[in-house]
């Protein structure tokens, strides 16, 4: 294994570890299974950095390859989110704000998964539709689709907690 290879890893990682957890724990809600996950995707990365062409973006590599594992992980029979979201994001009870927040991360959760994947892709990390649309292999009409369909869903869940008419 060559020097460069190493110090070019360790750099890719330095930069986006604390991002790729985060983008992990979003989509798993777990703190330890996003760990794993983000271990394993630059384990994967780090694998197939020799295939990796210089012309696309490293975070969106990178970024498919962890929604990928987290995809994954969360077909295995063993994948149960035992852990509430209270404990998962260490909300403080009755906060107002903290409890915005919970209301609309507990909706974000509750989507279905295509829609899901495209709100924490979209607005957690703040990638643009095209992106999105190469990280999951679909049309960047299909990503508008979806995000237009999660927006209407979140509206409809959130309704009586931002008092919509």
């Amino acid at each position: 294994m060559s020097t460069n290879k190493k110090e070019t890893f360790s750099l890719i990682y330095k930069e986006n570890a604390q991002s790729i957890v985060r983008l992990c724990y979003l989509y798993l809600k777990d703190e330890s299974l996003a760990q794993d996950a983000a271990q394993d995707t630059f384990v994967k990365a780090y694998r197939k950095l020799s295939s990796f062409k210089e012309n696309s973006n490293i975070n969106t590599w990178l970024t498919s390859i962890a929604i990928n594992t987290c995809k994954s992980l969360m077909r295995q029979k063993s994948y149960k989110s035992t852990i509430s979201l209270n404990e998962a994001i260490k909300v403080p009870a009755n906060t107002p704000d903290k409890e915005t927040e919970l209301s609309v991360s507990q909706a974000i959760k509750n989507l279905p998964e295509n829609l899901r994947a495209v709100t924490i892709l979209k607005y957690y990390r703040g990638l643009k539709t095209q992106e999105i649309a190469k990280i999951l292999k679909v049309p960047a009409t299909t990503i508008n689709y979806r995000l237009s369909k999660s927006k209407e869903l979140l509206k409809e869940k959130l309704k009586e907690d931002f008092n919509y008419d």
